[in-house]
């Protein structure tokens, strides 16, 4: 299994891409990175490649063009089974990387936190198994996370499932605004700069 990190562009709400705010001694690409590491999970950088090597690691180009995030997941697949991470979600552990992997290994399906319908963060486990199945999706158009784990054996874990294997919900909140990445910062007790 591999971890790839969705790295994103630049985001409008922040003002600059998401990957590279601080984050500690690194920027939250560095820190996912540092965190997979951990969790011993060979990491690939789905995104600029330039971030990716500037890093050290490995980058995967997208499989089709415009097809947002699952473009970037069908190249992981097409790997091996991937755990796919967000870079805007510093605060999901190492431990708690491994255990959603762990449980979506044993599930041998797709397994995302997702509630009454509703993704609530695109990080989970991804057999390899479904690269077909995402290709021919994207292919048809299709771009939605959610409604493409409803055409496939999948596993949704709400926040009650989440806590019984190890994982604090509210770790896979991303940041999307400044304030969100400040209130991040503070929680990780790194100050208001990102600076450890």
């Amino acid at each position: 299994m591999i971890g790839a990190v969705l790295c994103g562009g630049k985001s409008r709400r922040m003002g600059s891409p998401k990957a590279l705010l601080r984050w500690g001694d690194t920027d939250l690409l560095g820190h996912a990175l540092q965190r997979l590491a951990r969790a011993r999970l060979p990491a690939v950088c789905l995104g600029p490649a330039d971030w990716a090597t500037s890093h050290g690691a490995a980058a995967l180009p997208d499989a089709f063009g415009d097809a947002g995030p699952l473009a970037g997941v069908l190249s992981a697949l097409r790997q091996d089974d991937v755990f796919v991470i967000s870079v805007d979600m510093p605060l999901l552990t190492a431990d708690e990387i491994s255990a959603l992997a762990d449980y979506g290994r044993r599930e041998a399906a797709l397994t995302l936190p997702a509630e009454d319908g509703m993704l609530r963060a695109l990080c989970g486990y991804w057999p390899a198994a479904l690269a077909a199945s995402l290709e021919a999706y994207l292919a048809g158009g299709g771009r939605r996370v959610i409604g493409f784990a409803q055409t496939v054996a999948h596993r949704f874990l709400a926040p009650a499932d989440l806590r019984r294997i190890g994982i604090a919900p509210e770790h896979l909140d991303g940041l999307n605004t400044p304030d969100e990445y400040r209130a991040a910062l503070a929680a990780a007790d790194l100050g208001q700069g990102g600076d450890a």
